[in-house]
Order: structure tokens, then sequence, then C-alpha cells
């Protein structure tokens, strides 16, 4: 395989990096592998004329929402974001593109060997050479220490893709057919913290106990709101500055800062989880009477730091939420 003096002065360069990590030699795959994550004159680069949508959703079962697809129709070639999902289309040309987030179940992970979901797996049609870059949203903070690929599942069978370029943001890769993309994270690497997401919902109960219920939701940042928000149509998602660094398999504990009423909140402490559904079940549950308008909730990690802490609002107006086109 022909190198240019670049090519091998980067692979030394490589190298030394992974020895300083504590590896004693790279297999060429790993070479190629690094090459590509460090070279950016082939690879898709962000473009500032990119351009995002709010998609369109396709309804195909009026009794299941799960089975709902969201549609984009691209104008013409360029780079688009979805608002919901923050999935990034690399078009080649205009096209219709229908995606849906499936359950991880479709993809056996048993024979991957160390490898576990680090995204949604991604349910992606689109008419063959309009889509030429499919960029993933990841939520991991220190991508140089961790690696990820993308599972392209079909018919049953998984292939592991290596990613073109690993951004902030996004995994970016070549798509040559459609089917089925996840994200996958190796777990030989150390965990890191990662952008996670603290989603609220508000439940009135009925019944002689005055008492309403707060739901918390502890979620990686990579899963869409609409799709849990699918799950809770009858409670109120009470939108709050979410965002927060979270550590996966770390415990945490939830707290109340009232002093002037009684709030009740269960379990004492949980795992946090790399949740990817399809059931989105709440982390903790916040009881308090019906007379209570706003709460300050907080949350600490194992070190008894406060990791992120908001005013809640509590209404009985239903907050506002994305707007889809039904069709």
């Amino acid at each position: 395989i022909y190198c240019s003096t670049a090519d091998r002065g980067r692979d030394d360069l490589i190298l030394d990096l992974h020895k300083r990590r504590g590896a004693n030699k790279l297999i060429p795959n790993q070479i190629r592998f690094l090459r590509k994550a460090t070279e950016g004159s082939c690879s898709p680069q962000p473009s500032p004329d990119m351009e995002v949508f709010i998609p369109e959703m396709v309804e195909k079962c009026a009794e299941d929402e799960t089975t709902d697809e969201y549609r984009f129709l691209c104008p013409h070639a360029g780079q688009f974001m979805c608002k919901l999902t923050n999935l990034m289309f690399e078009m080649e040309g205009e096209g219709e593109v229908l995606y849906r987030i499936v359950s991880w179940d479709s993809c056996p992970l048993d024979g991957l060997g160390q490898k576990e979901a680090a995204g949604p797996l991604y349910s992606i049609n689109c008419h063959e050479g309009s889509l030429k870059y499919l960029h993933l949203p990841h939520c991991e903070t220190c991508t140089h220490d961790v690696e990820l690929t993308v599972a392209h599942v079909t018919a049953g069978n998984v292939e592991i893709i290596q990613p073109l370029k690993v951004t902030n943001t996004h995994v970016v890769v070549d798509v040559h057919s459609l089917s089925l993309f996840g994200l996958l994270r190796d777990l030989i690497f150390q965990a890191y913290p990662i952008e996670a997401q603290i989603l609220l919902f508000y439940k009135k109960l009925n019944g002689k106990h005055r008492m309403n219920k707060l739901h918390m939701h502890l979620l990686p940042g990579n899963i869409p709101v609409e799709e849990v928000q699918k799950q809770y149509k009858s409670n109120i998602y009470i939108e709050s500055s979410a965002t927060c660094e979270l550590s996966p398999g770390d415990k945490y504990w939830p707290f109340s800062k009232n002093t002037d009423h009684e709030i009740t909140i269960q379990p004492e402490f949980e795992k946090f989880k790399r949740d990817y559904g399809p059931n989105y079940h709440p982390t903790f549950e916040v009881f308090f009477n019906t007379d209570v308008v706003k709460i300050n909730l907080g949350l600490l990690n194992e070190d008894n730091k406060e990791v992120w802490s908001r005013l809640v609002l509590i209404t009985d107006t239903e907050a506002a939420s994305p707007k889809l086109d039904a069709t």
C-alpha cells in the first residue's frame, strides 16, 4: 500500500501518541482508522450553509406511534440537520428521507465483543444515491479517548463501520446502502462523563390524597425529547435547561431545596445508565401537595457535589413542544 511521506509521518505521530496511552502496538487497520480520524482534507466538513429543518410526521398506525416516521423533503444538494433528532444529512441532490428510531433488540450486539449502544438505532430510507454522508449525533465528552463506531444492520447482519470523522457533536459515515444505523462505543476504554439531559414530566393525580407527581428522566443527551414525549402524552412536559454531565454506572441522589412544603422523592438514589429505549421509564418520582407551584430540584453525585439544579415551575398549562406536521 502506497503511503506518502506525510502519511508516514502522521502514522509515526499516531503510534507515538498511542504508546503514551499505554498500548504497545497498533495493527494496520487501527492505523488506517486513526489516520482517517486525524486527516480532514478528504472528510466531509460542516458547511456554513447548513440548513436546519423540522421534519413532517408520517403516521403509519394510529394505535402505535412507535411506527411513525419523520420525513424530510430535500429541495437541493447540501447539508441539512433535523431540529428534533440532530441527525445531519449530507445530500447530493433533492430527494425524500424517511427515518425513525427503532429498538436495539433488532440489532444482535452479543456477537460484537466489548461494545455497547452509544446512541439511538435509526431506520433510514432514501432514494439510492441521494444521501452521501450521514452525521449521527453523539454525547461523548472525551472523543479522543473513546472509540466510536457505527453499526449498520441489514437483513439481520451487522456491519461495523469505521467513521470518516468524529467531531465534538457528530460521527460521520459514508453511506453506500440504507437500513439501520446506530452508534457503538468500545467497553474496553475508560468510562467518562457524557452529555446528559434531565427531562421533567408533570402528572396530576386524581383522588383524595391531594398529591401531584413529577417524573425525572435521566437520559443520554442524544435521545430526542420528542421520542420520550410520545410515551407520556397524558403528562405535561416541563421545559427547562436540562443539560448536564453524568457518568454512566455512577450513582446519583436527587434532592429538593424546598423547606415550606413536604416533598417526597423516590427512590433515594439510582445508577445512571445509557438508556436508549424503547421504554423510557422515569428515574425518579417527586411527590408534592397540589398547592405547590414551584420546586427547587437538584442532583448530587457520589462525591456529594451538585451536578444539576433548577427551579421548576409547576403549571396546569401544557408546555410548548416541537411542532410536527402529521400526514
